[in-house]
């Protein structure tokens, strides 16, 4: 056995086991974890990925709140060069707005050791820190961070992105660190006659970038709603809206049709200040409903972003690369069919209920797989101009309600495989099943024939 007299250890596995533990214990001060407690003031935030905080802010607008800690609606509707569509942002930000962020350390700390970075330089907030029961708050105008971020930017009047970080200075036996939580954060500006309308694009398109807009549409009329059928995006447009920022979905801003109005008198009626409604995952639900049977509705896309931006419109009828008004323009109405929400007759002949889960099967295929595309788009509307005859036939025939329920069945199974596993992969399943059952039968009829049996 080797000795080491100096340590008083007879065992170099003890040794070094010792020396590791001793490390630990005399470093751990200096690896001090940072906790976020809360952030407040920005328009949109993405805490998903704790190592990597998000913060979005838009500025499309002039207006501010008493309440400097809370963001404004610039959708007014206000008249802005001629026009009532123009970018804004129901959670807009302005440059007297105020972040604040409160965060906590494991280590003892205090706020006189608090510190801050833009990007690699330090940063020093004209509001000073406060500590309370161990939570520092820091308060930060975004006027401070737009002009740290971009040059000549005081006013937020340039789009901007960086790193923004915050935490403690720790002290150990002369060596000094800094132990930060950083968020990214992502600013966007768009001022009046910027980012205006979209370019009318195809419906053909199928490689998209994640992210990106839409710039085509056109309604078809449901049961106490409109669908936004044909929804078009082109590759990478409408252009980026600021480094890092995606669009989150289409917005829909309509206005119902007053008596002894025509199409276009309604679509000139609306406003960025009109009732709207987003859609956050138009490709498996486009639907616009909570409307009335009977009325029409006219209406407008545009395209809101990560920072909460709304901008590019519908290029409106009569402008250059306008859309026409019919495109725009939907009356809701019952409507009777096989896919259709209500008094079909899949829910009245075959399962008894509009409110049974394999009818919500049938809508749910629908929404994701048949009105996501021109082809099952142009299929739903063929079966809703020719089954009503046949339906009311079925609705009165117990044999053919059972026939059709029996000839349902395989396609309300394909239908519930592409909504789970999509449809790709439920064709593979299926083509493999085909082609064992087919192998199956033609080995299990060989050896009946070989044995003389047929």
């Amino acid at each position: 056995m080797r000795r080491f007299p100096w340590t008083g250890i007879h065992n170099y596995k003890s040794w070094a086991l010792s020396t590791l533990v001793g490390g630990l214990l005399f470093s751990t001060s200096s690896f001090a974890t940072i906790t976020l407690v809360s952030a407040e003031g920005a328009s949109n935030t993405d805490f998903s990925v704790a190592a990597t905080p998000k913060l979005f802010v838009g500025f499309a607008g002039s207006c501010t709140s008493t309440d400097t800690s809370k963001t404004c609606d610039s959708c007014t509707g206000e008249d802005v060069g001629g026009s009532k569509l123009w970018p804004c942002n129901k959670r807009n930000a302005y440059p007297t707005m105020r972040l604040t962020i409160r965060i906590q350390s494991n280590s003892t700390v205090a706020v006189t050791d608090a510190v801050f970075k833009v990007n690699d330089n330090t940063f020093t907030p004209s509001i000073t820190p406060t500590m309370a029961d161990g939570i520092l708050t820091a308060q930060i105008e975004w006027r401070e961070l737009c002009g740290a971020m971009a040059t000549d930017n005081a006013s937020c009047t340039k789009s901007f992105s960086g790193d923004f970080a915050l935490g403690f200075k720790t002290t150990t036996d002369s060596t000094t660190t800094n132990d930060l939580l950083t968020f990214k954060v992502y600013g966007r500006v768009s001022t009046a006659g910027q980012d205006l309308v979209y370019q009318d694009c195809p419906t053909t398109d199928s490689q998209v970038i994640p992210g990106s807009g839409y710039c085509h549409f056109s309604v078809y009329r449901g049961d106490s709603k409109v669908y936004a059928d044909q929804l078009g995006r082109a590759d990478g447009y409408p252009a980026t809206t600021a480094a890092g920022i995606e669009y989150t979905g289409p917005v829909f801003f309509f206005k119902e049709q007053l008596q002894g109005e025509d199409d276009n008198t309604t679509i000139a009626g609306i406003t960025n200040a009109s009732d709207y409604m987003q859609l956050i995952s138009p490709e498996q639900d486009n639907r616009i409903d909570g409307l009335e049977n009977e009325i029409r509705y006219c209406m407008v896309m545009a395209n809101q972003d990560q920072t909460g931006i709304i901008s590019f419109f519908t290029p409106l009828p009569g402008t250059s690369g306008g859309v026409t008004a019919t495109d725009l323009c939907a009356t809701p109405s019952q409507v009777v069919g096989l896919l259709d929400d209500k008094h079909c007759f899949i829910a009245t002949a075959a399962f008894g209920s509009d409110m049974a889960p394999e009818v919500q099967s049938f809508r749910d295929f629908r929404n994701k797989y048949l009105l996501s595309n021109s082809v099952g788009a142009r299929f739903v509307k063929f079966y809703y101009k020719h089954s009503p005859f046949y339906a009311e036939w079925i609705s009165h025939n117990e044999y053919a309600k059972s026939a059709v329920r029996a000839a349902l069945w395989p396609l309300l199974f394909f239908a519930r495989l592409s909504v789970t596993f999509g449809l790709w992969t439920t064709l593979l399943i299926v083509t493999l099943a085909g082609a064992s059952a087919y192998e199956m039968y033609r080995r299990w009829f060989r050896v009946r024939k070989v044995r003389g049996v047929l």
